[in-house]
């Protein structure tokens, strides 16, 4: 942290930054730092909960297997590149800003890319489960089971997109800014 500091001042005093507020900058980047340390937390959290559950709750029959191989798989696809993006400490100033850069524009394909591979996986699985649990029941009740959670992707898909748009609202005037910087 005292790094970064110390690189936004040395932009200040080369005069780079000259029409870049650089305090509401850093204070923009370290809210994102909080943000994304929450989500790391919130993430495995909700792995690690829902795969225990899942395990010591559900039969062991195939379907339930697949069904939790399938939401855990999907859990993976959003908890891998989360732990991954990574700011690579550098120590010149224009390899910070770009190191900046590619870390919030691989944060910006996490919702876009690999929260939509999870939901998909979530009713894979939620399908599969529900194929198991009901299998001797009339065709209607389970076709309605199934096109509940059609509605159900539908409504997650939706909120996704939203989320994605107001994401992009704080993140790339970020990038935009750091842009700026780096030329």
């Amino acid at each position: 942290m005292e790094n970064e500091m110390h690189e936004w001042e040395y932009l200040w005093q080369k005069k780079e930054a000259s029409d870049i507020d650089i305090d509401r900058l850093s204070n923009q980047l370290i809210k994102i730092e909080r943000i994304t340390k929450f989500q790391k937390f919130l993430w495995l959290f909700v792995l690690v909960f829902s795969t225990y559950l899942m395990v010591t709750r559900l039969s062991l029959n195939w379907y339930n297997i697949i069904s939790v191989v399938l939401i855990f798989l999907g859990f993976l696809f959003v908890c891998v590149p989360l732990f991954r993006n990574k700011i690579t400490e550098n120590k010149s100033t224009n390899k910070y800003v770009e190191s900046q850069i590619y870390y919030l524009k691989k944060k910006l394909l996490i919702p876009k890319v690999y929260l939509l591979i999870f939901i998909i996986f979530f009713i894979l699985g939620l399908n599969i489960a529900f194929l198991g649990a009901f299998n001797g029941f009339e065709n209607s009740n389970r076709l309605m089971l199934h096109f509940s959670t059609i509605i159900l992707f539908i409504i997650v898909y939706i909120a996704r997109n939203t989320g994605i748009k107001n994401y992009e609202k704080e993140i790339l005037p970020l990038i935009n800014n750091l842009e700026k910087i780096k030329k």
